[in-house]
């Protein structure tokens, strides 16, 4: 009986390290497909890093000089990205889109051409040709690595999803940061909205909160916000719901049963 368990255990871990190599030595290199989402960036801004929250994901522009994860090497660069779990293990970062820009304006990203997924590079005359080598995108058990162009004075651009109306992200570059809230959101509430750390400013343009950090050090950037109170309560008023109606005669009861 001892004999036959043994052996059964055994097969048993040798159909999980054989059916889970998947788990155990990582997804490997991204599809082309996956990455090949039509998205632009805020390319123009001065942040090291700008992040441009959306309804259901969130654009970000990195500073590939002022990373502070993957080989830093300029002879093969990469950025690492990953999320934590709550127990705090790490997992790869899923990433939606990814574009990475030379200082005159000469894209490296993943397209569609003739219905196949693959990465090119877009020149600033428009003109596009494959670039199978410039760009790569792996996923380890932890992370995922995204292998850069030898270029130290680049940007990054990254489109991850994100879940309600919360953000938190590991501080993937060092220096100065600067995220830009969805339309009507707002971090002034207390209780329900928190900004960890704590940012030096924030500022309001055209119904958008820009939060600004011009130094931050912490490993990790946690934004949690609410939709503006006011503008709710504003359309309420607009539709009669919080009108006071003490004086409203319809609302007095029959006489003789007041």
């Amino acid at each position: 009986m001892n004999r036959r368990l043994a052996l059964g255990l055994l097969g048993f871990a040798l159909l999980l390290a054989t059916a889970g190599c998947s788990t155990i030595l990582g997804p490997g290199e991204a599809s082309p497909s996956d990455l090949a989402a039509d998205q632009s960036y805020a390319w123009n801004e001065s942040a090291d890093a700008y992040l441009d929250v959306q309804a259901e994901n969130v654009t970000a522009v990195y500073q590939v000089a002022a990373r502070t994860t993957g080989n830093l090497e300029a002879s093969d660069p990469t950025i690492e990205l990953y999320t934590r779990d709550t127990l705090g293990t790490e997992q790869p970062e899923t990433v939606q889109a990814v574009t990475f820009r030379y200082p005159n304006g000469t894209l490296v990203e993943f397209q569609t051409l003739d219905g196949e997924a693959v990465s090119v590079v877009t020149y600033p005359n428009g003109t596009t040709e494959r670039a199978p080598d410039l760009i790569s995108v792996d996923r380890t058990r932890q992370r995922t690595v995204i292998h850069l162009p030898a270029n130290e004075t680049g940007q990054l651009g990254v489109t991850t999803p994100k879940n309600g109306k919360s953000v938190t992200t590991p501080t993937y570059v060092e220096g100065s940061y600067e995220m830009v809230l969805p339309e009507r959101a707002e971090v002034g509430v207390p209780l329900l909205a928190k900004v960890r750390p704590g940012a030096e400013r924030t500022e309001q343009t055209d119904d958008r909160v820009h939060i600004f950090w011009s130094e931050l050090s912490a490993p990790t950037l946690s934004v949690h916000y609410v939709l503006q109170l006011r503008e709710t309560r504003r359309k309420r008023e607009e539709v009669g719901l919080d009108v006071d109606t003490e004086d409203d005669d319809s609302r007095r009861p029959p006489p003789g049963m007041g």
